[in-house]
């Protein structure tokens, strides 16, 4: 299932300013430093570094902003739309690996700095493991489709992807399992449906957990 690109550049003791220099330093089409917008938002905080991806190239024209994340390391936070409503996955992903290997890779190179490009594509196994992963097919392959998790043993083995999920510890979001479910052939209603008894389910056992 496509998703959102992150990426992390970890400073590694180089300072900030030789950092954001080096980016501006390979500023070329379409990309080039906004200032200007640093500026702005600086008085909400952490002062970003901001770029913008100008018109007439295969870029979507967009701002990017890096922001810090936690110790030395800094992200791109968000990639916004300048003229459309809004970026698709493919587009935002497009801008994000773009903005990388033309900006800041020339940038970083033959430093300390590393960075970290997460993939474009996210999965009930990459986030909280194969077991949990075969645990959820083995019920979807197996269960009727038309009546979700009502009979019995439909019913067994979605407790145990619940259980899984929930022992797991993975930040497992109820978005992604409805989306996989609708993947798998559920219908919309009947996979919302399981989604809802799954955030009720994750809720609840991490209740009993911690009283």
């Amino acid at each position: 299932m496509k998703t959102f690109r992150d990426l992390y550049i970890h400073l590694n003791g180089v300072d900030l300013e030789t950092f954001s220099n080096g980016l501006e330093s390979q500023s070329k089409a379409p990309w080039i430093r906004r200032k200007d917008k640093e500026e702005e938002l600086s008085g909400m905080g952490d002062k970003p570094i901001c770029f913008e991806a100008t018109k007439g190239t295969s870029v979507e024209p967009a701002a990017l902003f890096l922001f810090p994340k936690e110790g030395e390391t800094w992200w791109v936070s968000n990639i916004v739309p300048t003229e459309a409503s809004e970026l698709t996955h493919d587009q935002y992903n497009a801008a994000l690996e773009n903005f990388f290997e033309s900006i800041v890779q020339p940038a970083i190179k033959g430093s300390s700095i590393t960075v970290e490009l997460t993939s474009n594509e996210v999965s009930v196994g990459s986030v909280a493991g194969v077991k949990v992963e075969k645990s959820l097919l083995s019920f979807s392959n197996l269960a009727n489709k038309s009546t979700g998790s009502s009979h019995p043993l439909d019913r067994k083995r979605w407790l145990e992807f619940l259980i899984l999920a929930h022992e797991s510890g993975s930040e497992l979001h109820t978005d992604l399992i409805i989306r996989t479910l609708v993947e798998l052939g559920w219908s919309e209603e009947s996979a919302i449906e399981l989604g809802i008894q799954f955030e009720f389910s994750q809720d609840l056992l991490s209740y009993t957990q911690e009283r």
